[in-house]
């Protein structure tokens, strides 16, 4: 896909996890896992003797247009004043619980955004200097009490810029992504490491979308020392990793002073996930080997992404995106508090121009730190069963013409897969995340996509039902005191 790697950067960790773990009939058929519900992993990371702050729950709502936010387009309104309702905002509409259901005895609730096997695997960590309605400190998110229990005390952002991300300093606060690993490999073994940057990447799509209704600049950052940050964070080691930071509103504080003194390790005393674990260590060395280790590395790693071929000589038939005919389109609180997985979708077909918005908000640039501007390392392909105006059939879409051509990498597609589901939902159809086998699709798609490997696959359709909204506050478990 023209893209070169770091030199001095051994990849092929990388490249034997993806080839172990890439599905087939006859893995699927030949496995002997099965799933041990008494041994299902907590929803919730908990800690125990840990001061807990309370969230405020009359945040601000976003209420741009939104496939306007979710596309990126610049807004009209900024937020004067970045404070901790504005941080709660963020949170509830990344990460939020929106929807509660019960199987069998077990209550379980459901996020803004999706995740693979509803399990979500990943915890947010906040990163922040002193904003109105919050002290300087180190956090951990837990959606279920809607609150923030307090890590560190002080000032950590400079901590940041030694781990390779400059920006964070003048930044209000910054959102760390992490993984806790055996809540998603519990169901889907070595195969979940993928679910990282799936799972991380929808998170990433809803708050970007959340701060661009809100005038905030928000970038994802994963040109970070990873060790440094596990270690500013209180991780496990071997049990949970840093996987992306978001830095948020650049530019709109003072900048942090520097550090003076060592930061300490953290001896957490953390309620386990299940009575046991398996580990699963091709997940671990994978991890390990793509790691950062030096300012120079990032420097690097940030540098090494050349030119990315998105386009290839075609002849065959060309259709270009139409505009979309629904106008205005929803508000963004409105569209994520609605967005679910399709179970069933009806037989009814869903309209071109429809598709074309979807596509176009989808594939629109992403402010990523490893990203070059106006520049991608996924490629659209799509199956069009029942479209009305395009005939049935394969497509590629072809970004440099604006156009689907007919035929016969994971964190940027988990981003991608977010921006689908949202845009979905807001043109009133629906959609879901889906696996595949690996190979099969590479095959189906080619010549075409030749050398290329699928990173995700999301079916786009009309809903054979009419899903209930979420709710911005539901009811939830009232634990959490203020400190």
């Amino acid at each position: 896909m023209g893209v070169t790697l770091m030199a001095d950067k051994d990849f092929s960790s990388a490249l034997i996890y993806h080839e172990a773990t890439k599905h087939s009939e006859v893995s699927i058929g030949a496995s002997a896992h099965y799933l041990d519900w008494d041994n299902k992993p907590a929803q919730f990371k908990e800690y125990k003797n840990l001061p807990s702050i309370a969230l405020p729950r009359n945040f601000p709502l976003p209420k741009e247009n939104s496939i306007k936010a979710i596309a990126g387009e610049r807004q009209e309104t900024v937020v004067q004043q970045i404070d901790v309702g504005v941080l709660s905002e963020l949170l509830f509409f990344s990460a939020g619980l929106t929807r509660k259901m019960r199987f069998g005895k077990e209550l379980h609730y459901m996020r803004a955004a999706s995740a693979t096997g509803a399990l979500y695997p990943i915890e947010i960590y906040v990163i922040s200097g002193r904003i109105p309605g919050l002290e300087a400190g180190v956090y951990h998110f837990n959606p279920e009490q809607f609150s923030l229990a307090k890590l560190r005390d002080g000032d950590y952002r400079s901590a940041l810029d030694d781990t390779g991300s400059p920006d964070s300093q003048s930044a209000p606060f910054t959102l760390a992504f992490t993984s806790l690993a055996w809540r998603n490999a519990w169901k889907y073994e070595a195969r979940s490491y993928r679910h990282w940057f799936w799972d991380s990447g929808v998170i990433a799509a809803n708050l970007l979308a959340t701060s661009n209704s809100a005038g905030l600049a928000t970038t994802i950052e994963l040109g970070f020392i990873d060790s440094e940050v596990d270690r500013l964070l209180g991780l496990e080691a071997k049990k949970e990793a840093t996987v992306a930071l978001a830095i948020v509103g650049a530019g709109r504080a003072e900048k942090a002073p520097r550090l003076d003194q060592p930061i300490p390790s953290l001896a957490l005393d953390i309620n386990p996930l299940s009575k046991g674990e398996v580990d699963y260590p091709i997940i671990w060395e994978t991890n390990e080997s793509s790691g950062l280790g030096s300012r120079s590395e990032i420097d690097s790693w940030k540098t090494s992404l050349g030119p990315s071929k998105r386009t290839v000589p075609s002849t065959t038939p060309a259709f270009p995106l139409r505009d979309s005919e629904r106008d205005p389109f929803p508000h963004l609180d409105e569209v994520i508090l609605l967005r679910g997985s399709t179970r069933k979708f009806a037989r009814e077909p869903i309209s071109f121009d429809r598709l074309s918005t979807i596509i176009r908000t989808s594939a629109t640039d992403i402010p990523m730190d490893f990203l070059p501007d106006n520049e991608a390392l996924i490629d659209f392909y799509f199956i069009a069963n029942d479209v009305q105006g395009l005939p049935a059939g394969s497509y590629f879409y072809n970004v440099d013409k604006n156009s689907v051509e007919q035929l016969k990498l994971h964190r940027e597609a988990g981003v991608r897969a977010g921006k689908i589901y949202l845009s979905s939902y807001a043109m009133g159809i629906g959609a879901s995340g889906s696996t595949f086998f690996d190979d099969a699709v590479t095959e189906f798609f080619s010549p075409h996509a030749k050398e290329k490997s699928p990173m995700i696959a999301v079916g786009v359709g009309v809903p054979g039902y009419k899903a209930r909204s979420g709710r911005v506050l539901p009811q939830m478990t009232m634990k959490a005191q203020t400190s």
